[in-house]
């Protein structure tokens, strides 16, 4: 099957990230996949070093005419559009025959107005990347295909081996949405209760430093520290016993809890977007309110004191990765979709 996925976002983001895994796990089942979106931005340099064929715009809306006739020699049989400037274009640039999809894992509630029902009128498919995301489109949207994929990435062969000390990990960009400012209230109340408790949070972003000033004058310089970037990041969810996911919102997608899962990892994460379809309560991890720093801190007290819950969280949460949420099924169930609308009319 001929793809083209439309990606337009100027940085890498957590729907970037969903299109190329899709995108380049479709091409290794021997699809002929290509990646179009902005030119120069880091997204589609990614593409292309997954070996994928990029086709790079800066104003797509004063080219619409080159790309309709490269979009027409590509043969589409589906378009998949990841973000709304994306699924106008889609709607504009597809050639007869191809099947419009709009995948939809933004945090943004999905407007029904009368421009988005005309839209879903001449779209083959939603796919939503999470159970509340699809709710809210069928609702928005009446009528309109909806089904959910949610997001889908490779992890390590094996997980390694949890280590003995009490690090707790955040792996997540340095802004308030993240939740880090409650990772710090929380641990200044476990400072005296866990013994070698460490909190590394690696990162970057806009609130780094900031937040770094903080540690010292509330008595964390020792506990808590900010490493940057994780050059490696496999090797950093090796390295901690537990992760968080601490967000105060959005997390439509979450590759942080997926990668936690990935490594082997219990999760302790917010009960916000799309966390509640990845990490299950009390199986794989603990769902805390957002922004709820003495929950959050009870919940790492409560895990870290109980070596064999631990130990299971970790395996369950490995196991579920693998069978829901690993490339495969997030392939396969993607392929449902496509299979679906490319048997539709036209």
């Amino acid at each position: 099957m001929n793809i083209v996925h439309l990606e337009d976002e100027p940085w890498d983001s957590g729907i970037a990230h969903y299109a190329l895994t899709l995108a380049a796990e479709q091409a290794r089942r021997g699809h002929r996949v290509a990646f179009w979106g902005l030119r120069g931005s880091p997204v589609l340099e990614q593409a292309a070093a997954l070996g994928l064929a990029t086709r790079g715009w800066d104003q797509p809306w004063l080219e619409l005419r080159a790309l309709r006739r490269e979009l027409a020699a590509f043969a589409p049989r589906v378009v998949n559009a990841h973000t709304g400037s994306c699924h106008a274009l889609a709607l504009v640039l597809a050639p007869r025959g191809a099947a419009v999809v709009r995948t939809r894992g933004d945090a943004r509630a999905p407007k029904g107005g009368l421009l988005a029902r005309f839209a879903a009128k001449r779209t083959a498919a939603f796919i939503a990347a999470n159970s509340a995301l699809k709710s809210q489109l069928e609702a928005a949207l009446p009528g309109a295909r909806v089904r959910m994929v949610a997001q889908g990435l490779a992890g390590p062969a094996a997980p390694a081996p949890l280590p003995a000390a009490p690090i707790v990990g955040v792996l997540a960009r340095f802004d308030p949405v993240k939740g880090h400012e409650v990772v710090l209230e929380a641990a200044a109340l476990l400072r005296k209760q866990v013994p070698g408790l460490r909190f590394v949070c690696a990162g970057e972003g806009p609130q780094r430093e900031r937040l770094a000033w903080q540690l010292k004058p509330m008595g964390l310089d020792a506990l808590v520290s900010f490493p940057g970037r994780a050059a490696d990041k496999w090797a950093f969810l090796a390295g901690c016993r537990l992760g968080l996911v601490p967000s105060l919102g959005s997390e439509a997608v979450s590759r942080a809890a997926l990668e936690w899962m990935a490594a082997g990892r219990p999760v302790i994460a917010s009960r916000v977007g799309g966390l509640p379809d990845l990490v299950e309560d009390g199986i794989t991890g603990l769902l805390v309110p957002p922004g709820d720093a003495a929950t959050l801190a009870e919940a790492v007290r409560s895990l870290l004191a109980d070596a064999p819950r631990l130990q299971d969280y970790a395996a369950a949460g490995r196991e579920r990765w693998q069978r829901l949420f690993s490339p495969g099924p997030f392939y396969e169930d993607t392929e449902a979709v496509y299979e679906e609308t490319t048997r539709l009319p036209r």
